[in-house]
């Protein structure tokens, strides 16, 4: 782990005062590291992008050939948020590549709150790393609500409120509806559907 002291100006009153924040930055190793960097950087050279938009605002972003690679976050779902997109495969899965940035994932501004439109409670991405990939859809793995667990089908509870997946991952793969047997990708919800949105 590297640490690295970065100067921070905070006005207070007439005189100006420095404070440094310590950057801690770790480092998995090179193998899994260079893995996605790699996955992430020739998944969209293929489709000749170097900038991706983020799937809440459509902020654009310039992707990095080095870590942290974007001022936010990837994420692979099942689901397209938005056209800009890239479609991978990944584990034999066609997922797409998407992206959310550093301001929407903190959430902390008036004009970027997420809200689930059903409990009210407020999506915070403040917890993922930013700048490397997450292998599954980050809305879908912190479900707020029953409305989150329900058969995209028949709309009946696929489990019980209090019971939870033992991955993240989990929730972004084909599961069978007990009780119409529909197979699918019941906890990726559609965005406007199951958020509000506020933005600049």
């Amino acid at each position: 782990m590297n640490n690295f002291p970065l100067p921070r100006i905070v006005p207070d009153g007439e005189a100006l005062t420095v404070i440094f924040i310590l950057l801690q930055i770790e480092d998995e190793g090179n193998h899994g590291n260079d893995e996605t960097r790699s996955f992430i950087l020739s998944s969209l050279a293929a489709q000749n992008q170097s900038r991706v938009n983020c799937v809440l605002c459509s902020d654009v972003m310039l992707v990095f050939d080095r870590y942290p690679l974007v001022d936010g976050t990837f994420f692979l779902s099942p689901k397209q948020y938005n056209k800009n997109a890239v479609e991978v495969k990944n584990e034999g899965r066609a997922l797409f590549l998407n992206a959310v940035c550093m301001k929407c994932l903190d959430g902390k501004d008036a004009d970027r709150k997420l809200c689930c439109r059903f409990c009210a409670t407020q999506w915070d991405g403040s917890s993922l790393i930013m700048g490397t990939m997450y292998a599954y859809d980050v809305f879908a793995a912190m479900p707020c609500c029953n409305e989150r667990l329900k058969c995209n089908g028949c709309q009946k509870a696929l489990m019980l409120s209090h019971q939870r997946l033992n991955f993240y991952s989990d929730y972004s793969r084909k599961v069978t509806c007990p009780h119409c047997t529909s197979v699918d990708y019941h906890f990726v919800k559609p965005l406007a559907v199951y958020y509000t949105r506020q933005w600049p």
